[in-house]
Parts: C-alpha cells; structure tokens; sequence
C-alpha cells in the first residue's frame, strides 16, 4: 500500500500513528496520499493543498469559518496546537489541556492554580468546560468563544 511504502523511510511518522490519538491511517481511512504528494507539490512538507490549514481544511470543513470571533492561532496555522500524525494527548494536542492554553494565555480572569474541589474548575481542569468553540465563533459573546 502506499502506506506501507511511505514508512519505510520515515519511521518516525509510523510511530506517531501508533499513539493513543492519531490519523485512521492504521484503519484503512486514510493512507499518506490523503494529505501529501510523494511526487511534488507547490506547499510544503509536499502537502497536496498550497498551506497546512487548507489540508486540513479538506477533511475539516467545520473548522474553516469564517466565523465573526476568530483564533488567532487558528488561522495562523492548526499545528500550533494540533500533531498532524499521531500524539498521546486528545484530538491530536501537542500539549494536554490546560497547558496548551496557558502556553500563549496567562492568568487573567481565572486562576490558573489548584482549585477547591468544588470550584467549577476542579471538573476536568479544561479551559474547554466554558470555551468550547476554540477555533472560533459566531455567537454575540463568543470572543471569549464560549458556549
């Protein structure tokens, strides 16, 4: 398969898709010609679309707006935040939440230390439980791209 083909070379993304969260390349979904040109192309890392986002964009269509309240690191580039091949952490996070937030958002409104147990914070320790529409929204309230 082309797969198959492609790690023969590069191991490292071969052990990427073997990580709890990863691309459904080990399923059959999708194999390396999904999302690159072995044969050449105009973007980079020989992607078949001319940016990353626009690669992701093919399959996450959901993702690509426009929304009124847009992320900033979102329309910058999705690997900001996200591993494109496999990671150990959900959604293919390079850094579990709430680190990946507090990585570019420091302590404003919330404190970023340990809560009571029956903070509302203490659930889950995400940012997510209140901002949920990270990659944008559209809601009259949403630059702070909650619910």
């Amino acid at each position: 398969s082309v797969t198959e083909v492609c790690v023969q070379c590069h191991l490292q993304r071969q052990a990427q898709a073997e990580l709890s969260s990863h691309m459904p390349v080990r399923e059959g979904q999708l194999d390396c010609a999904n999302c690159h040109n072995p044969h050449g192309s105009a973007g980079p890392t020989l992607l078949t679309a001319s940016s990353v986002n626009e690669n992701c964009y093919s399959c996450h269509t959901e993702r690509r707006g426009p929304f009124l309240w847009e992320h900033a690191p979102v329309t910058e580039s999705c690997l900001n935040c996200h591993q494109p091949h496999g990671s150990v952490n959900d959604n293919l996070l390079t850094v579990r939440a709430p680190r990946l937030c507090q990585s570019c958002h420091i302590e404003q409104q919330h404190p970023t230390t340990p809560q009571a147990d029956n903070a509302r914070f203490a659930f889950n320790r995400s940012c997510t439980n209140c901002h949920s529409q990270i990659h944008g929204s559209n809601h009259p309230s949403g630059a702070r791209f909650q619910r």
